[in-house]
């Protein structure tokens, strides 16, 4: 099987080493095999496996590459090839061909191969030599025919020469190779074997040289005529190029005659061709010893009778004659029943249905004959005519069912297999012929022991009737006729020339040559001894006769004209001049006319060089190039694009028009008059391709631009030096975070934010240059890295993370007094809080901006917090300031069970207990001026000193209220009082009903003897009922944690007398509990705060809060939901920008253009060049590591500030990040708000600054080329009733035109839809996803992706479509289009006509996407026709399509693709370990395409199908259903999720800490 993956690349997932993991397929084998495929089960992902992100990628673009046929190749080609040996004359030739250009004419089988081979190790040692004196390099080219010969010559070269060799064909997908794939085998190799006509184009294409060329070699060089590569490649380039500079020439042929004419005219009309001179080897006699010749027979056939058509064809053209597509199978059948007979009629009607059925089959497997379309179920019906007609082992004298032709070549056949080693090969003309006679050779028992035949035919074609046969098939005919597994070749000419096939002794000429190198070659194949070659000849066909006779003369002159060669080779000089006066003029309509007198003269006026890369336009090339554009161009499978050429006679020749598809970037050009229409077709081509460069659509390479490659260029996949993909989930590196600049006494200089680098964009190179006279554009993009990619080991980069700074002498605050701002945190107290909370103050050195009330949550359930800072100024003392920082110390370390320090200078700020409680009043404001007098003083002072004093065991009451209290002798936790236990003492039993620590001692007294080893002094004492204060919580987590386990030892009562007071009051102690969550939301808003003012981002705080949150954080909200909303707006404003500044540019250049603005590794680029990785609140609240900013402890280490100073982003969530900055100031400031955002993010808009800027630039840039479309197409549609089923009256109709013109239409005075759709495809996509996050607030991420998905799909739309009649108004020349819209309306009748229009019905109906298309389009015209004012668009969607989004689409009815089902769930488990590989073969077998998901490199399931998309479905499909049956399969062997579960896990108290 051959193995590929679409644009595939590799990311190994991550193990971080914490906890080993599972075998995910260590279970029952039988179990294993409902999920994956056995041969699958060994295999891990390699560098064609791709991640969840491009997977899902691939269901949504549906981009797939071309099979990769160069490892097919190599394996289809492998052959053994033995090493030749040089005979004399051989090294004679080689000798002269070292010389001088030589042409060796050389008999079959008589080595000329060697002899090139020989040349070629001449050549490379010699180009050894000169490199070292010369920098540039140059190669050698093996030109060759036909395909199969580049394998063959491949080989010999690879077996006899020490050459780095590369080969290559078409089918290859050459036409597709970059130039930088050309110069990279050009650098790696010496020699590349090719067909002639992939040289051709590479040189056409300026991609090499002939000065970087030493040697061409023509194999079978008498093609080197008129039109033909070999011709062209001279005509073209060799005799262009300077004299010294022109790579030697070897031309190698059997003859070198190629057409009728004389001997002395074809040989030198070939060596001046070739610019070489014709050899031949001069001992004769060891050149006839090398060479077999065999017995020549002539046998005589009778005259073919005519035939009626057969019964079953008969049968046949009733069901399916009116089908055109057909056409070509009755028109070969006819003529394989007039040359063969009617038996060979019947039978190859069987195989041509029997092919076309078996396709049928597969593509509508599981429907009945009911359910299949009408002409598929007449082929059908006709292959079952075929059944049973055409019996086996016929009658090969029966005039009625064969020809005499045929009954007479049976019989040659019958009795020449009887010969002992019978190796045969029967040449016909036609490949339905070779098919024939191999069908009725098969069907003959006499010869089933005798003979093993197969065909070997040429490519073909894809028309029904017709036989392809490709090169990996014709290799392997040849191989298994080498091996003598076949003895008999039914072949075209593709056998005739150069093929290495084994020496046969019969070579039958069924059809007869129309040649003489065809008569040559083909006798050339009998070479073994005693071999016979047999010509079938009509009798009484004098014509025949004559034409045999001819070509033995001429082959006898040849032979006489080579032997009579002089020495010193004068004889072309004699006939240079003056020998192709007697030339046939050309006069008629042939692509393949002579290229000699005027032609030449015509030839060097039409010829249009790139300077920049030497790639050439002329006559000859100039139509195939312009077909290879036009097929370039966006199209759909109801049109084939291609160039429309008109001829019109004038006075003096004729003139040609040469129109081009609507979508093309030019339309229309008219040729010079030129005296035959050939010439005026090949100069109107010529033109229009040079205008075609002109404007930027051909690159200067002659190459139309490939959207993907020539625009995306280096945006493609880069990887960094640990092999993750830059821009993904996966890659992650450590960034600085920040402290809010706030805190600082003296504000930092913010650095300037930093310009985008000036590249050469490949936008501006590849789409802006046919812009040059509308708007000069910049993409904005960035070809390298803008900042250095630092990563070490572990993938962590540290360029961005603050050094820990060197101690010092910080400076001092002064002597005072200082005037400073007072800021109340108020709070609603939550229902849960049993104790009373002490209202706070926080002192700052300036004022807190405004910050707006939040929530936060205790134990899930939401509570209310304020900063409400006075407008004036608190004035203190130093004093107050010193005392106030050492209570803001003792508080905090505290709380946090660290010992803190901090320099008075670097304060942040201090905290300050009131007098009064939270009362629920958020709105409260302290004023400054009765700061002094509200502030519980003696509170402040008891916490500095930091006392603990014992309990009054006699009165214990006296003095606990607000107070905690420490059990000295238990670990000193720390308790409130809930209750003062009057009945229960030291002395007293211990309750039997109640599980406490002291549950088993018969007192408590007991327990503490036991334990404590302390004796009770006062056994009278009241017992005190204690509830623990817990350490600080986290109230920033929305949801409810789990209960904190209490630890045995934690008591339920103390006993007083070992007891003391905690210093800090519970009131107190409760409020500063709250405070690190207070502030560590306070720094997140500060940090946005500064954000917003460096950006001057439009957007409230507490949605760039959210856009600035991510999930890791584990907070209230996060950048998911506005990341869902700003992409799409993203795509829409991006779109808008290169609708108006590209107008040439098709749909796909727009959409790659597109990708290199919005792709995740732009917006990371971008995130990281503006350092927002500064302003993002990415970690979830930890106890263990808050501190006010510039605290430290005497522990700290650079290590241990890591998580206060940094924190890991992947490259992803800085992408994201950007676009959920979009999505907070388009609802904050609506769409001119998203607009200047998008410009703050570095977002390419050129010249646009303002919304009003759109319309400006668009007005202008239409101003300034032609009009997109005529007035007279207005005609052609009914713009009043369009107008009435949008509900919008058009400025400009001619959008109405536009958006409603399909490609098909030739001749279009309009342009298609196709660039409206593009824009409308991007404004659908922002309203529905604006829509859904509006009536889903709840929805998260997922689920809004998934609702998207159904809302917009080509289905959906194709509904919309018809429901408002737009499919009537289309504009297109399509048979199959008008079909295909009448079936989907008959069945969409059918389907509401029984009721079963519920949910999404139109899910599994066959709905052609140009209705969709239209849909879009028409929203793109609507919005360019209003101005770029989206308002009249809003009306057209609430108008179309929200009614049938509001009955059909809702959470509970869709359908959810399994691929997103897998990857949405592996996600909310925090499972990162997803990866897929496509397993794909060039075969169409039911099972053949393969897809494997794996989990942390574990092949997890698999799937097949017919086609990739469904093998990616069905494996999606059994991986779903593989984790719902082992829903503990994830936890088992993944482990991406561990930190983040330890990090947010259930707080469980640590007896250690105490």
């Amino acid at each position: 099987m051959t193995t590929t993956v679409i644009d595939s690349i590799g990311a190994g997932s991550i193990d971080n080493g914490l906890v080993p993991r599972g075998n995910l397929n260590d279970i029952d084998r039988d179990t294993l095999s409902r999920y994956v495929d056995p041969a699958f089960l060994n295999i891990k992902p390699d560098e064609k496996a791709r991640t969840e992100e491009q997977a899902l990628a691939l269901e949504l673009e549906d981009l797939e590459d071309d099979v990769d046929s160069e490892d097919a190749i190599e394996g289809s080609a492998a052959q053994r090839i033995v090493p030749l040996e040089p005979r004399e004359y051989q090294y004679e030739l080689y000798r002269k061909a070292c010389e001088e250009n030589v042409i060796a004419v050389l008999d079959t089988g008589s080595g000329k191969t060697l002899i090139a081979v020989m040349l070629i190790k001449y050549i490379a040692d010699r180009e050894r030599e000169e490199r070292q004196v010369r920098r540039n390099v140059k190669l050698t080219f093996f030109l060759v025919d036909r395909v199969p010969l580049v394998f063959q010559q491949a080989d010999v070269i690879r077996s006899n020469c020490d050459v780095n060799i590369e080969h290559m064909c078409g089918q290859m997908n050459v036409d597709s190779w970059t130039q930088k794939k050309w110069r990279q085998i050009f650098e790696e190799n010496d020699t590349c074997v090719m067909t002639a006509q992939i040289f051709l184009d590479t040189l056409r294409h300026g991609f090499i040289h002939l000065e970087e060329v030493n040697l061409i070699i023509f194999d079978e060089c008498h093609h080197a005529t008129k039109r033909h590569p070999y011709n062209l490649i001279m005509q073209e380039f060799y005799f262009r190029c300077e004299k010294d500079k022109r790579p030697k020439i070897f031309g190698m042929t059997a003859s070198p005659m190629h057409a009728k004419s004389g001997v002395q005219y074809s040989a030198i009309h070939l060596e001046k061709n070739l610019d070489s001179r014709i050899y031949t080897a001069s001992n004769i006699e060891q050149l006839l010893i090398s060479v077999n010749r065999p017995k020549e027979i002539t046998v005589e056939y009778a005259n073919s009778q005519a035939y009626d058509p057969t019964p079953l064809t008969v049968a046949i053209q009733d069901k399916i004659g009116t089908i055109k597509r057909f056409r070509r199978c009755f028109q070969t059948s006819l003529n394989v029943l007039e040359h063969l007979g009617p038996w060979c009629c019947d039978k190859l009607w069987h195989y041509m249905l029997e092919d076309v059925d078996e396709r049928i089959t597969m593509d509508t497997e599981g429907l009945d004959s009911s359910q299949l379309m009408d002409e598929d179920r007449a082929v059908r019906e006709a292959f079952e005519l075929t059944k049973g007609v055409i019996s086996d082992n016929p009658d090969v004298t029966s005039n009625a069912l064969f020809t005499g032709k045929v009954q007479k070549f049976m019989l040659v056949l019958k009795t020449l297999s009887t010969l002992e080693d019978f190796c045969g090969i029967i040449f016909v003309e036609r490949r339905h012929t070779a098919i024939s006679l191999h069908l009725l050779i098969s069907a003959i028992s006499e010869l089933k022991n005798k003979i093993r035949s197969d065909i070997l035919i040429g490519h073909g074609s894809t028309d029904e009737g017709d036989v392809q046969m490709k090169f990996r098939d014709q290799n392997k005919v040849i191989e298994r006729f080498r091996k003598g597994e076949l003895n008999l070749l039914i072949a075209t000419n593709v056998a005739e020339e150069g093929l290495d096939i084994q020496p046969c002794n019969v070579v039958i000429r069924f059809d007869f040559f129309s040649t003489l190198i065809g008569y040559i070659q083909s006798r050339g194949r009998a070479r073994k001894p005693n071999s016979k070659y047999i010509i079938m000849v009509e009798k009484n066909s004098f014509s025949q006769i004559s034409r045999l006779n001819d070509f033995r003369r001429l082959e006898t002159d040849m032979r006489t004209f080579c032997q009579a060669l002089p020495e010193e080779r004068n004889l072309a000089l004699r006939y240079l001049d003056g020998v192709y006066a007697d030339e046939e003029s050309d006069d008629s309509d042939d692509y393949y006319d002579d290229l000699d007198g005027d032609a030449v003269d015509e030839f060097n006026d039409y010829i249009y060089i790139v300077a920049t890369t030497g790639a050439t336009i002329t006559m000859h090339s100039a139509v195939p190039l312009l077909h290879r554009y036009c097929g370039s161009l966006p199209s759909d499978s109801f049109c084939v694009l291609k160039p429309v050429f008109e001829i019109f006679p004038c006075a003096d020749g004729f003139t040609c028009k040469v129109s081009l598809p609507s979508n093309a970037a030019v339309r229309e050009v008219e040729s010079p008059i030129a005296r035959t229409k050939a010439r005026a077709k090949r100069i109107a081509a010529f033109e229009v391709c040079k205008e075609l460069h002109r404007k930027g659509v051909l690159n200067d390479h002659l190459m139309p631009n490939s959207s993907r490659r020539e625009i995306l260029g280096e945006m493609g996949p880069q990887y960094d030096e640990n092999g993750q993909l830059i821009g993904s989930r996966r890659r992650k590196n450590i960034f600085e975070r920040r402290t809010p600049r706030f805190w600082e006494r003296e504000p930092e200089v913010e650095e300037e934010i930093p310009e985008e680098d000036e590249v050469v964009s490949t936008e501006v190179k590849n789409a802006s240059r046919h812009t040059t006279e509308v708007a000069t554009t910049s993409i904005g993009l960035h070809q390298d890295p803008l900042v250095p990619e630092k990563v070490s080991n572990g993938n962590i980069s540290t360029e961005h993370t603050e050094e820990v700074k060197a101690e010092g002498d910080p400076p001092d605050i002064g002597e005072g007094p200082f005037d400073m701002s007072v800021t109340t945190i108020n709070m609603h107290v939550p229902e849960n809080v049993t104790v009373p909370v002490r209202r706070l103050v926080i002192l700052t050195w300036k004022p807190l901006p405004t910050i707006p009330e939040f929530e936060l949550y205790s134990k899930g359930r939401p509570f209310k917090v304020s900063y409400k800072t006075d407008s004036e100024y608190c004035t203190v003392d130093r004093e107050t300031v010193e005392t106030l920082a050492a209570f803001t110390l003792r508080m905090t370390s505290t709380i946090t069970n660290r010992e803190f320090s901090c320099p008075l200078y670097e304060f942040p700020y201090f905290i300050a207990p009131l007098k009064i409680m939270h009362t629920n009043d958020i709105k409260y404001v302290l004023k400054a001026p009765t700061f002094r007098e509200s502030v519980d003083w003696d509170e402040v002072h008891r916490v500095i000193e930091y006392a603990f004093i014992p309990v009054d065991a006699d009165d214990p009451g006296a003095n606990l209220q607000d107070r905690i209290i420490i059990d000295f002798f238990d670990n000193s936790r720390r308790y409130i009082v809930r209750d003062i236990c009057a009945n229960l003492h030291p002395t007293s039993a211990v309750p039997a009903d109640m599980n406490i620590r002291e549950t088993g001692y018969e007192t408590f007294a007991a327990y503490y003897q036991d334990v404590a080893h302390v004796e009770i002094t006062k056994p009278d004492q009241p017992l005190l009922r204690v509830q623990r204060i817990n350490k600080v919580m986290n109230y920033l987590f929305p949801h409810e944690s789990a209960s904190p386990i209490e630890k045995k030892r934690t008591a339920t009562f103390v006993i007083p007398e070992f007891c003391r007071l905690f210093p800090i009051s519970a009131s107190v102690y409760q409020s500063a509990m709250f405070l690190p969550s207070f502030m560590t939301r306070l720094d997140s808003y500060l940090l946005i705060q500064e954000a917003k003012k460096r950006y001057d981002l439009p957007s409230g705080d507490d949605m760039l809060l959210e856009a600035y949150t991510t999930p890791s954080a584990s907070m209230s909200m996060n950048y998911e939901r506005l990341e869902t909303l700003g992409d799409s707006l993203l795509k829409f404003l991006a779109t808008i920008r290169l609708i108006i500044n590209f107008p040439y540019s098709n749909e796909g250049e727009l959409h790659c253009l597109r990708i290199r603005v919005i792709c995740n590794r732009a917006l990371y680029r971008a995130a990281k060049r503006l350092k927002l990785y500064r302003y993002v609140t990415s970690h979830a609240f930890n106890r263990r590591y808050w501190r006010p900013h510039h605290f430290v402890t005497p522990n700290d280490t650079p290590e241990t500030l890591k998580e206060v100073r940094q924190h890991s982003l992947s490259d992803k969530t800085l992408a994201d990040i950007v676009e959920a900055s979009l999505g907070a100031c388009y609802l904050s400031s609506g769409l001119r708000g998203g607009l200047q955002c998008a410009i703050q993010m570095q977002i390419p808009f050129d010249e646009i600054k303002s919304w009003d800027d759109f319309n400006d630039t668009w007005l202008i840039n239409r101003d300034k080329m032609p009009a997109r479309a005529e007035i007279t197409s207005l005609r052609q549609v009914n713009v009043r009733r369009v107008e009435e089923v949008t509900g919008y009256t058009f400025k400009n109709p001619l959008l109405i035109v536009e958006a409603l013109t399909h490609a098909s239409l030739p001749n279009s005075t309009a342009p298609c839809y196709q660039r409206l759709e593009f824009l409308g495809d991007a404004i659908l996509d922002f309203l529905v996803i604006r829509y859904l996050f509006t009536k889903y607030p709840e929805a998260d991420p997922g689920q809004i992706t998934e609702l998207k998905d159904s809302c917009v799909n080509n289905h959906v739309l194709g509904i919309i479509c018809v429901e408002n009649d737009l499919h009537k108004n289309i504009k297109h020349y399509s048979g199959r289009l008008v079909k295909a819209i009448e079936e989907f309306c008959l069945e969409l009748e059918e389907v509401k006509n029984k009721g079963d229009a519920q949910g999404e019905y139109w899910r599994d109906m066959s709905i052609p996407k140009v209705l969709s298309d239209v849909v879009e389009s028409m929203l793109g015209a609507v919005f360019i026709d209003a101005g770029f004012d989206l308002d009249p668009v809003e009306k057209v969607f609430e108008k179309w399509m929200v009614p049938l989004f509001e009955k059909h689409v809702s959470p509970d009815t869709i359908h959810v693709h399994p691929l997103r089902k897998l990857t949405t769930g592996l996600q909310a488990m925090g499972c990162d370990g997803f990866m897929l590989r496509n397993f794909t073969s060039e075969s169409n077998a039911k099972d053949s395409q393969k897809c494997v998901i794996f989990l942390h490199d574990q092949p997890l399931a698999s799937g097949s199908s017919d086609n990739i998309k469904a093998a990616r479905r069905n494996a999606a499909t059994k991986a779903n259903l593989r984790l719902e049956e082992d829903p503990d399969l994830v936890e088992r062997v993944c482990d991406c999720g561990i930190l983040d579960r330890r990090r947010n896990k259930a707080y469980v108290e640590d007896e250690d800490e105490e």
